[in-house]
């Protein structure tokens, strides 16, 4: 082929141009829905946390109204509650000053509306930056106390977490990092929470669980903070964070029910009883199973209580609680409510109202390409599934067809290798809640070979003007990657498997290496004389394209 068809035209470069844009704004559109799905999630949960403080405050309010009435039974017991109070405050705002950093680090400023559908409404604009360009902790906290999740952009970013979290370099020993100065916190409270119950520590399950080691994904026994930490997107991390948040206030009702309960009311002394409910979640994927504990605040625990929830009668178990468990297929915020019938120690049944409320969500599956929207046909292509509130080993991704998905390390992380026949590939997302598979629905992905690729002569390339002595006997004919095509290649996976060189318009066939006879041709030539090249290339996917070259001689 001639010289003059083988520099790119600028038709061809706007084409690039416009693919390379195009590309751009399906990665936003990507980017959109794992930010869309966190941020439920991490609203909702937030909302739990708002539901379980109140509970918690009523449960100190109760304290407070028996220690009235029976100060010399109930003040040692109520020291404790206040002390298991204020350590559990120290620790939820250690968790806070974790979450506020890491969002100081993601954003700079929020932008909060009173609706986000409807940007006209602005409610409040918070710039996170002092005076001296430092990030106010305070200014994050108000911001997500406004907004929640809700105003957080960049919930999909998986590079500055595991640096703040666990340290400078991953797997460093001792990690220098946030979440192990937060174990340590951890353990700390543990161990004063169980001293101040005694005996009755092992009547208390506390949670907080940071110490196990889990086999992932990839079949490789992981501790805790590395399967959620380490190479994690900042969503996941946030709504871990928010998790463990309510790990602690969970751990906290439970302690200080227990010392309320080691009150004596066997005279009914108190005014008050409250009914109390204790959700394993209150975030559902539709189609799984709300669950929750009803206990009567203070009660006799030789003595059960009956309740009505929804129309149906229920009693209590020897643990003293009514457990209630319902098949969630109704998306959107579902209340249930109830009556409890507790027997009174001057005789009848006394009633009290009962109600708790959880999110049922649609299953979301969330499918990420880590280096473009779409992928190539040939090669291994890194994609990222998840679930929003389900953790990544409990997710798996399958295709129908179309090529190869492989696991690799890395909760949700798998090598994508579509063939060369293919155009489209759907993944298959499911998800395992409860002890049940779930399909989190498929993810369709466009599959488009790669672009033709870029051919080199001991180096040079098209448009390049090069003395006869640089192009000697034996130099190498190569395709190299094409010009602005941002994703990494395997070498030699575009293989050179024959060439037509053309040296002052007199065709030499070839492999991929100038020949002796090729480099005499070249040393006759004149100066200013193209040295062209007609190139059949093998692709990663099989199929053979043509690629062209053209470089002067300049002396």
């Amino acid at each position: 082929m001639g010289a003059t068809n083988c520099p790119e035209t600028p038709r061809q470069k706007m084409i690039t141009m416009m693919y390379l844009v195009y590309t751009a704004m399906l990665a936003l559109n990507v980017s959109a829905e794992v930010v869309s799905g966190f941020k439920t999630v991490g609203n909702a949960m937030t909302k739990s946390n708002e539901n379980l403080q109140t509970k918690i405050d009523d449960t100190y309010a109760n304290f407070e109204q028996a220690l009235k009435n029976s100060p010399e039974k109930v003040q040692d017991k109520y020291n404790k509650a206040l002390e298991v109070k204020k350590l559990s405050i120290e620790l939820e705002n250690y968790i806070d000053s974790i979450t506020y950093t890491f969002v100081g680090m993601l954003e700079s400023k929020a932008k909060i509306y009173a609706d986000p559908e409807n940007p006209k409404k602005l409610t409040a604009e918070i710039d996170f930056k002092d005076a001296n360009g430092n990030t106010s902790l305070d200014s994050v906290k108000r911001a997500m106390q406004l907004g929640g999740f809700s105003w957080i952009s960049k919930l999909d970013n998986n590079h500055k977490g595991t640096a703040y979290f666990l340290g400078k370099a991953e797997g460093d020993h001792p990690q220098t990092g946030e979440i192990p100065k937060l174990i340590e916190r951890i353990h700390e409270y543990k161990h004063k929470v169980n001293e101040l119950l005694g005996e009755d520590s092992t009547h208390v399950t506390l949670g907080l669980d940071v110490d196990r080691f889990e086999v992932s994904s990839d079949k490789k026994s992981k501790s805790w903070e590395q399967l959620n930490f380490n190479n994690t997107v900042a969503g996941a991390a946030l709504v871990t964070l928010t998790r463990l948040k309510a790990e602690t206030m969970n751990a906290e009702f439970d302690v200080v029910n227990r010392l309320y309960k080691q009150v004596s009311l066997g005279d009914f002394s108190f005014d008050e009883v409250a009914i109390i409910s204790r959700p394993k979640s209150t975030y559902i994927i539709q189609g799984g199973t709300f669950e929750t504990r009803f206990n009567v605040a203070a009660y006799d625990s030789k003595q059960g209580f009956k309740a009505t929830i929804g129309g149906r009668e229920y009693e209590s178990a020897d643990s003293g609680a009514i457990k209630y468990t319902t098949v969630c297929n109704t998306l959107g915020q579902q209340k249930i409510t109830g009556t409890a019938y507790v027997q009174s120690p001057e005789g009848g049944i006394k009633e009290y109202p009962l109600s708790e409320s959880y999110f049922v969500a649609k299953p979301i599956g969330v499918l990420m390409l880590d280096k473009m929207q779409v992928v190539y046909a040939g090669v291994d292509n890194p994609i990222t599934v998840s679930v929003p509130g389900v953790e990544g080993r409990n997710i798996t991704a399958n295709i129908d067809g179309g090529g190869a998905l492989t696991k690799i390390e890395g909760d949700g992380n798998y090598n994508l290798k579509p063939n060369g026949s293919t155009k489209e590939i759907n993944i298959k997302i499911d998800a395992k809640i409860d002890g049940k598979v779930q399909n989190m629905g498929t993810k369709k992905v466009r599959v488009k070979p790669i672009p033709t690729p870029v051919i080199k002569l001991a180096g040079y390339k098209t448009g390049d003007r090069v003395s006869k002595k640089q192009l000697t006997d034996g130099s190498r004919i190569i395709a190299g990657r094409p010009d602005g095509f941002d994703f990494e290649l395997a070498p030699g996976s575009m293989k050179v498997t024959a060439v037509q060189v053309y040296i002052s318009n007199k065709p030499y066939d070839g492999v991929d290496k100038i020949t002796g006879e090729m480099a005499s041709a070249i040393r006759k030539a004149n100066k200013g004389d193209m040295v062209n090249i007609d190139a059949t290339v093998q692709m990663p996917d099989g199929k053979p394209v043509h690629a062209y070259c053209a470089i002067t001689l300049k002396n």
